[in-house]
């Protein structure tokens, strides 16, 4: 069953139940790590075909070492859209198991995390694919907004899981922090600092 399917299923998507949600966000976990592992694989690919290119002097083998070139590009943005895909689907299966997680306190939510997946909503922004990552969680936390709905926390709580990281990573870049090690410490620090997961509550 994929993520999709969930929103296709003739029960309400309050009905779920967190064992099936949680075998799903484990499924995805999979295909998203084997996505990552294709897409570096590419990587390394298009690289070797252009370190090849910049030893061979014969032009008809630069013309098509090019064209390789061009169609491993070609498949990179592929993989990088499925890829985009995958990440809105996992935060989105988080989302839905912190929804059903605390639902005994979302009962008079006027649109919550599980009302928008089975109105359709967020199927549509998932299969878009001109829709990034960053713009799927703002989309969301725009109509959580607009709703008043007190499934906003836990967009925004999901969303801020790899924002930290990104954080370091830029000043890492930029850097404002000097050393591996020390971003790698600041890193896990962020991660104690976030509460465990809540048990399910019938």
């Amino acid at each position: 069953m994929s993520l999709i399917d969930l929103f296709k299923r003739p029960k309400r998507m309050a009905d779920l139940k967190l064992e099936e949600v949680r075998r799903e966000e484990a499924r995805l976990s999979l295909r998203e790590t084997q996505a990552i592992a294709r897409l570096e694989q590419m990587e390394r690919d298009k690289e070797e075909i252009f370190r090849k290119g910049t030893k061979i002097k014969s032009g008809i083998r630069r013309k098509q070492l090019a064209r390789q070139f061009e169609q491993k590009k070609n498949e990179i943005a592929i993989s990088e859209r499925e890829l985009n895909r995958l990440g809105k689907e996992a935060v989105t299966i988080a989302a839905i198991r912190t929804a059903i997680q605390r639902k005994t306190d979302m009962k008079k939510s006027v649109l919550s995390i599980l009302n928008l997946a089975e109105e359709g909503e967020l199927q549509r922004l998932l299969e878009d694919d001109k829709i990034s990552y960053d713009l799927y969680m703002e989309r969301l936390g725009e109509i959580a907004d607009t709703a008043n709905d007190p499934s906003r926390d836990i967009i925004s709580e999901v969303g801020k899981e790899g924002a930290e990281l990104l954080d370091i990573w830029q000043k890492m870049d930029d850097g404002e922090i000097e050393s591996f090690d020390t971003g790698l410490k600041l890193a896990e620090e962020k991660a104690r600092e976030k509460p465990l997961p809540e048990e399910e509550t019938e």
